[in-house]
C-alpha cells in the first residue's frame, strides 16, 4: 500500500498473482515456473442428533473444519520469526521537499457539504482480502474469487487507480462485482491519491463507484510517500468522495497512529469517512498490541477495520519474510476482541500460504 512497497509490488505484480483454478488459470500472466500458494478447504457434514421422543432437540452444530479457530480465550502473542530485531535504518532525516502541487492551496475550493453518510457498514464487517492490480496487468477475476472463497472473506478490496496511473477499474470491475455479489461477497475499490489535485483524484473515486462497487477506500499516505497532506486537501477530496458514494461506506485507509506520526491529521477524516482502516504492519513488533493500540486511538473518532501485514517487509527495512500463521491469527483475534468491525490482509499478491490459510481458518463472529 505504501508507495515504497508499491515499487516492490510493481516488480512482482505480473508474476505473483498467478495460481489458477486447478493450476490452469492465472491472476496475472507469468512464467509457468512461478508458483502461488494453493489453498484447500475441507467441509464436514453436520453432526445429526436425532431424538426418538417428540421433544425439542437443540439444533446441531456443524463439525468444524480441521484448523478452524473458534477461540474462547484471547490467542496468546505469537513469537516473531527469525531475523528480529531488525537493524535500525541509517537513512532517517526529513523527507525530500515535494514539488509544487498541481493546484495551489489558495486556489482550492471549499469542501462540499455532507448530506449523508453510509446507511450500513455491512460491506466492511468481517474478514477481507486486498488485491493490488496495476493498470497494465489484467486481473483474473475467477482466480481472485477462488482465493477469496478459500479464505472465507466477506469483502474483496481491489485497487482501481492512483494519481500516477489514473483510473483502470473499468477493465475488471464489471465482472468482479457481478460474480462477487453472486457469491455473497462485497467489493471495495481502493485508490492511491496524492492530493496534488484533490478534485482530479476524486473523479477516479466517482468512476469506481459508478462501476458498481459497494464502498470506496482512499489510501491516504504520509508526505514521505509523496502525498500533499493538508487538512484542507483532505477535506475537499473526501467531501467529493462522500458525495459520490451516497449511502455507501467511505473507508479511510491511513497509517497506524504512532509516536512518529503526531502531526497526521486524523481528525480531518471524521466528517466525511465512515470507517478508519489503519495499516497495522508489525514487522518485529507484537501484532496484537499494535492492533489494539490503533483501535483504541482511532476508535474515538470512527469505527475501525484494521489492515494487517500480508507481505514481506524486508525490502523496506523490516523483518524479512511474510508473517507466520500464529501472527496472522493473533492480529485477527486481537482486532475482533478490541471491537473492530472487520479486519483484512494486504495483499494477495505477496501473502504466504500460512497467512491465507490462517485468514480462512479464523472464525470472525
Amino acid at each position: 500500500m505504501l508507495s515504497g512497497v508499491e515499487r516492490g509490488v510493481a516488480l512482482v505484480a505480473a508474476a505473483a498473482l498467478t495460481a489458477g483454478l486447478a493450476g490452469a488459470q492465472h491472476l496475472h500472466p507469468r512464467p509457468a515456473a512461478a508458483r502461488e500458494p494453493v489453498i484447500t478447504t475441507t467441509e464436514s457434514r453436520p453432526l445429526l442428533t436425532p431424538s426418538p421422543k417428540p421433544v425439542a432437540v437443540p439444533k446441531p452444530h456443524p463439525k468444524p473444519r480441521p484448523g478452524v479457530i473458534e477461540a474462547d480465550r484471547p490467542l496468546p502473542p505469537a513469537p516473531p520469526l527469525t531475523g528480529c530485531p531488525v537493524r535500525p535504518s541509517t537513512g532517517g532525516g526529513n523527507p525530500r521537499p515535494l514539488p509544487a502541487p498541481a493546484v495551489a492551496e489558495a486556489a482550492l475550493p471549499g469542501p462540499v457539504p455532507v448530506r449523508t453518510k453510509a446507511a450500513s457498514l455491512d460491506t466492511v464487517r468481517g474478514k477481507g482480502l486486498w488485491v493490488t492490480p496495476f493498470g497494465k496487468s489484467p486481473l483474473n477475476v475467477a482466480a481472485v474469487l477462488a482465493h477469496a472463497r478459500s479464505s472465507h472473506v466477506r469483502s474483496i478490496w481491489v485497487r482501481t487507480g492512483g494519481t500516477r496511473q489514473g483510473y483502470y477499474g473499468n477493465q475488471f470491475l464489471g465482472p468482479l462485482v457481478r460474480q462477487a455479489h453472486a457469491e455473497g461477497m462485497r467489493v471495495v475499490a481502493w485508490d492511491f491519491p496524492f492530493l496534488s489535485d484533490p478534485v482530479a483524484d476524486a473523479r477516479r473515486a466517482q468512476a469506481a463507484l459508478a462501476d458498481g462497487v459497494d464502498g470506496f477506500s482512499p489510501d491516504v499516505e504520509t508526505r514521505a510517500e509523496g502525498t500533499y497532506l493538508t487538512s484542507r486537501r483532505i477535506a475537499l477530496y473526501l467531501s467529493l468522495v462522500r458525495a459520490y458514494a451516497g449511502n455507501r461506506p467511505v473507508v479511510a485507509t491511513v497509517p497506524r497512529p504512532s509516536a512518529a506520526r503526531t502531526t497526521y491529521p486524523y481528525a480531518a477524516f471524521r466528517p466525511y469517512a465512515d470507517v478508519f482502516a489503519p495499516m497495522v504492519y508489525w514487522s518485529c513488533k507484537e501484532p496484537g498490541a499494535l492492533t489494539q493500540d490503533a483501535i483504541r486511538q482511532l476508535g474515538r473518532l470512527l469505527p475501525v477495520a484494521p489492515v494487517g501485514q500480508g507481505y514481506d517487509m524486508g525490502p523496506e527495512g523490516g523483518r524479512r519474510g511474510t508473517p507466520s500463521r500464529a501472527e496472522t491469527l493473533r492480529f485477527l483475534d486481537a482486532a475482533r476482541r478490541a471491537g473492530a468491525i472487520g479486519a483484512s490482509l494486504w495483499t494477495l499478491e505477496e501473502a504466504g500460504r500460512p497467512q491465507l490459510v490462517a485468514l480462512g481458518d479464523y472464525r470472525w463472529r
